[in-house]
């Protein structure tokens, strides 16, 4: 069967002459296509669909109504084996779409044509973007009305950032030859290439050629393609988390629930008895969500025919309703974004600002993220390498059920190891960790899991069980404890779903993904329940070096461990060799034969050993690869990447190698001042282990310890990847003994780089370099200051907390980092606001903008004080008192007992000149929390209050409710920061400070755009109407405009849909001003009327979704007149 896939588009300038449709139809019928993109089809009502649907017999066919003389676009199929599955109208007789599958591939499918003038083309782009967000193959066919290859207006990039962003190439550039002739002339010699077809990079691409026709002066554009080069499998059902928000679902759901409980009798116990409810709770969510969906189609194709009937109306001659046809415009437009916005937030993009403008450069890094996870090829054993899906799947599964599988480990040598445990898990924390499980642990373990997380092969996420803990909670316990008296979990609970996330190298070689196990919430609540017991006895068994998991101790400790000793031996001229040590496939390698014996020997009782055995013995796994999903195979070693338990059961593991090697006398370690005579020899981190050695027959021998501990336990040393540098005495040596490789540029551990000098420039110089990447994709999105506020303080801030902690910000990289913040704050125009003011709160007028280099300066001094102010646990807490305790005595008690230095490292300095300059810092008072510190030092270089505006207000024109972009016009307008006229003609941006408005004449100052111009005067005249229906003793002055409504009559839900109102139409008058300016088009009043009452419809709608018909009527006092809630 031939694999490839055949796309025409052809502008055929008019079909409803009845002998030139016949003559195209004939003509296309011997093209030989697939799908077909027509244009300028001329349709002109129902009538004439009906009847090209007839005509054309090859197969379906969709057509869009347009004028009579312009518009009008198909999309023909070739073949009746084609199964459609949607349809949609993106424009009215511009744009038309089509959701098809096609031998065993996904397409969507949009024919296109373009409207002549720039700005139209520009409108139609922005709305091609939200379709353009699919998982589906996609092609974009048409006539765009502009040769792309000469541009010549904005349109041109906004088609070029639209293939950029949803992958898409031109299909006519990728043959061979290319096809970059003109596809139109007319009779004056003029000759321009308008057709194009785009395919998704995901294509391969293999002949096209144009092909000119006798009845049109456009040339048809044939482009035929491979196969996709990955073929996506439908993956595992998972829940649609949206209907947990609406109220129906809730209420349908509970009347549910509780009929299953009459299906315990047909079942032997309640393991299996879950099993068939959470199979049935499926049935019943699936089953929902199909009438939703269906009732969402009805509503969709109801618009799309009233739109259909206004231009039936207009093409006989009779009058279109242009307000309502604006208004329907709207309603569909908003209905696409709300899929496009629930695709992207189930393929976890992150934040997602409400009212965010679904441009096409949103959806790029979602694009890049989820490329990730595509696996084009895999190489066998043998070299050879597989594409097709089931030999990926069958290859992957050959591969991970080797890697899983149970390896031969020496007891003897076990035995050996075992006898360096010292420690002992105390009997009365033994008798509660064996205790009976409670509801209030399972519900605690279901609170702190993490939101939005892919759920296990039942597809139940977190959030599901939350929603519904009142019914499930007593069941969840129940099955719990039934899984822990019998030792077998349920059905579903034991196979896990592995899904591969691509890491760096040859993408075909499977050591180059990293297998994460996407797992049941039942399990993880049991796992997690197990795991914060277990995390409650790790302080009595686990060693000091060891920091991962256990409570009270940090990863930090390890940095400044090594941070602090190498500035020791340089200071000193000390002898050092840091040795990196890295495992290959740790976790995925653990014996668990030696695991539990390990859990013996530290005390553990056989009770909780028995349980831990119960989660991973006969636990099975699938591969996904592409969403195509593999059987199921056993898990014989290992734990799991993606269960609570693992990153605690891999620390006891690790912990009789650390045990041998402080125990050997051949190991000889680090020195620490200050610390009676302790000697270092190793720091822990899970599986990162760096060895601090003072002797070349050090490393030897702890590299001879670790190939004992591979036999005992099967873990292996990755030597490739394990590495030393040398610092002090012996910086500049070559020479490394134990056949480790040289470490010749920057030791990085745990993330961070360490240097004999410079580190902290060269660690901070990577974190502003992922900043900038960060804040250039952040730019691409139509976010408001609230919306820039928050991408600040989750996304960007976040990235340089790990490193704020171990090294301050260098004095070279603040004003750079503070650029970039401000430039992106205000999408690098014209600061309108002063940033000290940005930096205040919203009750002092700013906008939150955290200040950066005052924060990490407060991060990392406050570290230090809060290591000062704890007894030493870590033998870096001894360093850290030889440095920074003498300096730090203005704000500390500091006791001259031990050892100080004399000359401090550069981090040290700093942190000492910091607490000089900040004299107000008084630890008795504001304490060691960083937020604390921050606060206290942000407050005593702030500006003064704004003159006559209180907090209050600031707060009250920001309302809890507004959208960001309503409180940023009205906190815009109260700064009177507005970029009118009158301030733009101050600063000689513009040539006259006048009103945009030809009929006014008056200087545009804030107050004038929003009250005293005539037009304004006529759009509050209608706003009065809806203001009415709230509170019809309401006025609107302009003292209530600008700031609030403050104590107005009525309740509070009235006060806040007064200012609501007030604040759509201050938008609407804004937006119509903006557009006047930068398109001559006026709006009118109407225009701004209609736009309000869409959002209001939008809002509404939404609140109907989530409360149910009834409470959002009285929400919105009936609807507001606007006949939504009726």
């Amino acid at each position: 069967m031939n694999s490839s896939v055949s796309f025409f588009s052809l502008n055929v300038r008019g079909l409803r002459d009845n002998v030139k449709r016949r003559a195209v139809f004939c003509y296309l019928e011997g093209v030989g296509f697939d799908f077909c993109f027509l244009q300028e089809a001329h349709l002109r009502d129902g009538g004439d669909v009906c009847r090209f649907k007839r005509e054309w017999d090859k197969g379906e066919s969709f057509w869009g109504i347009g004028g009579v003389h312009s518009t009008g676009v198909g999309i023909l199929c070739g073949h009746r084996e084609v199964k459609i599955e949607n349809t949609f109208v993106i424009m009215q007789g511009r744009v038309l779409g089509i959701d098809v599958k096609f031998r065993e591939a996904r397409y969507r499918l949009i024919g296109v044509y373009g409207p002549q003038v720039a700005a139209y083309r520009r409108e139609m782009v922005d709305c091609l973007a939200p379709l353009c967000v699919t998982n589906r193959h996609l092609v974009i066919g048409g006539d765009f009305n502009i040769d792309l290859g000469v541009g010549g207006d904005s349109s041109a990039g906004a088609i070029s950032g639209l293939m950029a962003c949803h992958g898409l190439v031109d299909g006519g550039l990728h043959t061979t030859p290319a096809m970059v002739g003109p596809t139109w002339r007319n009779s004056r010699g003029v000759a321009r290439r308008l057709d194009y077809i785009f395919v998704s990079r995901s294509l391969g691409q293999l002949s096209g050629r144009l092909l000119p026709v006798f009845f049109t002066d456009h040339d048809g554009v044939f482009l035929q393609v491979g196969p996709p080069v990955c073929l996506f499998g439908r993956g595992y059902w998972k829940l649609d988390r949206d209907i947990l928000e609406e109220q129906a679902f809730v209420d349908a759901f509970f009347c549910f629930f509780r009929r299953l409980d009459g299906l315990r009798s047909m079942c032997e116990g309640v393991l299996e008895w879950w099993d068939l409810v959470k199979g049935r709770i499926r049935a019943f969510i699936i089953g929902y969500c199909r009438r939703k969906k269906r009732e969402e189609r009805r509503e969709v194709d109801r618009i799309q025919r009233l739109i259909e009937l206004e231009y039936e109306a207009g093409n006989l001659g009779g009058s279109i309703d242009w307000e309502r046809f604006a208004a329907l415009k709207a309603q569909l437009r908003e209905l696409q974004e709300q899929k496009a916005r629930a695709f992207l937030e189930r393929a976890h993009s992150g934040f997602l600002e409400h009212n965010e403008t679904c441009s096409a450069m949103f959806f790029k890094s979602v694009r890049a993220r989820q490329s990730r996870k595509v696996m084009k090829g895999v190489r066998e054993e043998n070299g050879s390498i597989v594409s097709k899906p089931e030999e990926m799947v069958r290859v992957t599964t050959d591969h991970f059920q080797g890697l899983f599988k149970e390896r031969e480990i020496d007891v003897e040598q076990g035995n050996v190891f075992l006898e360096h445990l010292s420690r002992r898990l105390p009997e009365d924390i033994r008798d509660v960790m064996e205790a009976q499980i409670s509801l209030e642990e399972v519900e605690s373990a279901l609170r702190r899991m993490g939101k939005g997380k892919v759920p296990g092969m039942d597809g139940l996420p977190a959030e599901f069980y939350l929603k519904f803990w009142g019914i499930l909670g007593p069941v969840v316990l129940k099955v719990l404890k039934a899984i822990l008296e019998t030792g077998v979990p349920g059905g579903s609970m034991a196979v896990g779903v592995l899904s591969l996330l691509y890491k760096k190298g040859e993408a075909t070689d499977l050591g180059n993904w990293r297998p994460l196990t996407m797992l049941c919430v039942d399990y993880k609540i049991l796992a997690k329940v197990l795991a914060d017991r277990l995390r409650t006895a790790l302080p009595y068994v686990v060693h000091e070096d060891q920091t991962c998991g256990v409570e009270g101790r940090s990863i930090r400790w390890n940095l400044q461990l090594i941070r602090d000793s190498i500035a020791w031996v340089e200071d000193r001229g000390l002898p050092l060799m840091v040795a990196a040590l890295d495992q290959a496939k740790a976790f995925d390698r653990v014996n668990r034969y030696f695991l539990f014996r390990v859990l013996g020997r530290l005390g553990f009782g056989e009770k909780f050993i028995g349980w831990i055995r119960t989660l991973y013995v006969g636990a099975g796994c699938r591969v996904s690869v592409n969403s195509h999903l593999g059987d199921v195979f056993d898990l014989s070693s290992g734990v799991r990447q993606g269960c609570p338990l693992s990153a605690l059961l891999f620390v006891l593991y690790m912990e009789p190698l650390g045990a041998a090697i402080r125990a050997d006398t051949g190991v000889e370690g680090l020195l620490i001042p200050g610390s009676g005579g302790l000697r270092v020899k190793m720091t822990q981190y899970a599986d990162d282990t760096s060895l601090l050695l003072c002797k070349d027959s050090c490393l030897t021998r702890s590299l001879a310890i670790f190939g004992d501990f591979t036999r005992a336990s099967g873990a292996v040393l990755n030597h490739a990847k394990s590495s030393v540098k040398f610092f002090g005495r012996w910086r500049g040596r070559t020479d490394v003994p134990g056949g480790l490789s040289l470490c010749e540029g920057a030791l990085r551990i745990l993330g961070v780089h360490f240097e004999t000098s410079g580190s902290a420039t060269l660690n901070w110089n990577m974190r502003i370099a992922v900043v900038q990447r960060k804040l250039a994709m952040w730019k691409a999105r139509y976010l408001s200051f609230m919306g820039k506020v928050l991408v600040l303080k989750v996304d960007v801030l976040p990235s340089l907390l790990y490193v704020a902690y171990i090294y301050p910000l260098p004095a070279c990289l603040r004003r750079p980092l503070v650029r970039l913040v401000f430039q992106f704050m205000w999408s690098g125009r014209c600061e309108w606001v002063a940033r000290a003011r940005m930096i205040c709160p919203i009750g002092e007028g700013g906008r939150g903008v955290p200040h950066f280099p005052l924060k990490l300066d407060a991060i990392f001094v406050s570290f230090l004080l809060t290591e000062l102010a704890r007894p030493v646990i870590h033998p870096s807490g001894y360093l850290l008192r030889v440095f920074f305790s003498y300096k730090a005595r203005s704000v500390m008690v500091w006791s001259n007992a031990g050892p100080r230095a004399e000359q401090l490292p550069w981090h040290f300095g700093h942190a000492a000149k910091w607490l000089r300059a900040h004299p107000e810092v008084e630890v008795a008072r504001v304490g060691l929390d960083h937020r604390h510190l921050y606060e206290e030092v942000r407050q005593a270089g702030s500006p003064a209050p704004v003159a006559g505006i209180s907090s209050v207000v600031w707060e009250g024109v920001q309302a809890r409710g507004l959208d960001n972009r309503l409180k940023d016009l009205n906190w815009l307008g109260l700064h009177k920061c507005l970029p009118v006229r009158a301030i733009l003609y101050r600063y000689s941006l513009v040539q006259s400070p006048t009103c945009p408005r030809s009929s006014c004449g008056r200087e545009e100052t804030v107050r004038h755009a929003f009250w005293d111009c005539a037009f304004a005067g006529l759009v509050w005249a209608r706003a009065r109407v809806m203001l009415g229906v709230v509170r019809s003793d309401f006025v609107v002055t302009w003292a209530r405009l600008e700031r609030g409504v403050g104590r107005a009559k009525g309740t509070d839900r009235d006060r806040f849909l007064l200012w609501l109102l007030m604040s759509l139409f201050k938008k609407g008058l804004w937006e119509a001003r903006q557009n006047l300016v930068k398109t001559g088009r006026d709006w009118g009043v109407e225009g701004i009327v209609r736009r309000v009452e869409g959002d209001l419809r939008g809002k509404m709608k939404r609140e109907e979704r989530k409360w149910g018909k009834h409470a959002a009527r009285e929400r919105w006092k009936g609807g507001l007149g606007l006949g939504v809630l009726e």
